[in-house]
């Protein structure tokens, strides 16, 4: 194996990964310092005021919701963490295939001899180690945040390991299916657009899921009803079923976009970029 791909998958996505760490650590450590700011009482009172579809919307009970826990959890879904871990994503792995096809570098970096499928699964190690720090970051400054400024009784920084392990799998399946749109394209822009779309739908099929019951079986059409961080972090009763069920689907739906990937890439022409 040609240690220069390894180094190039490192450093290719280093400077994003630098700014996407400080960026989670940052939020994180934020987010729970403004949730101390908010008054319990009203907090609940605020809760209580939900029409019946946004509580469905929300999927979780809003008992535990309403605890000091459960407004920390709303990190995992919010959607600062949301884009930076959507642009790590997208944003490493359009560059693959239609990215190296784009810049006039891929044919080049093919020349070198190793196996094709090198060039797809060096990057999605790499790239899926380093979405793992990227969660930890944003856990770490959770962590932070609570140390700080004194831990309450019911809170314990370890409850939200559950939503840091669904988050990094969500990130991965949508790695996987950006890999796969990389290696059928021949231009970065439309596999990034391609890539936020098929998250967009995914996500407005989830939420028409959960708000029109005889729709429910939509769920199935959306690789992010899987992503229920909150669910695994307020429910623990559910948690120990339904991680492995969630975590699972996920890892399975972008391993197989990258066992994708690498197979086009074996069987395509690389044009010239133009």
């Amino acid at each position: 194996m040609n240690p220069a791909i390894w180094k190039k998958a490192i450093w290719d996505g280093w400077s994003q990964f630098v700014v996407s760490s400080l960026l989670l650590f940052g939020f994180a450590w934020l987010f729970v310092w403004l949730n101390s700011l908010v008054n319990m009482d009203l907090w609940v009172r605020l809760l209580d005021f939900l029409p019946p579809f946004a509580v469905r919307a929300i999927g979780i009970p809003l008992k535990a919701l309403a605890s000091p826990m459960g407004r920390i959890s709303v990190l995992f879904v919010h959607i600062v963490p949301l884009l930076v871990m959507m642009g790590w994503a997208v944003g490493r792995n359009s560059e693959l295939v239609s990215g190296g096809i784009s810049n006039g570098t891929l044919e080049v970096l093919l020349t070198v001899p190793v196996r094709r499928v090198h060039w797809i699964w060096v990057p999605a190690v790499v790239w899926a180690c380093q979405a793992c720090l990227l969660t930890g970051a944003l856990w770490l400054g959770l962590i932070v945040g609570l140390r700080v400024l004194g831990t309450p009784n019911d809170v314990s920084h370890s409850a939200f390991l559950p939503g840091v392990v669904n988050l990094v799998c969500m990130t991965f399946c949508l790695s996987g299916i950006t890999a796969a749109l990389s290696a059928a394209d021949n231009n970065r822009w439309r596999t990034i657009w391609l890539a936020t779309g098929i998250f967009i739908v995914a996500t407005i099929i989830k939420m028409v899921a959960r708000m029109w019951e005889p729709g429910a079986w939509l769920a199935y059409f959306s690789f992010l009803s899987a992503f229920e961080p909150q669910l695994l972090i307020l429910v623990p009763e559910q948690a120990a079923r339904l991680m492995w069920r969630y975590n699972g689907a996920l890892l399975g739906v972008g391993l197989l976009g990258y066992v994708a990937a690498a197979v086009m890439l074996a069987r395509r022409d690389i044009p010239v970029p133009r």
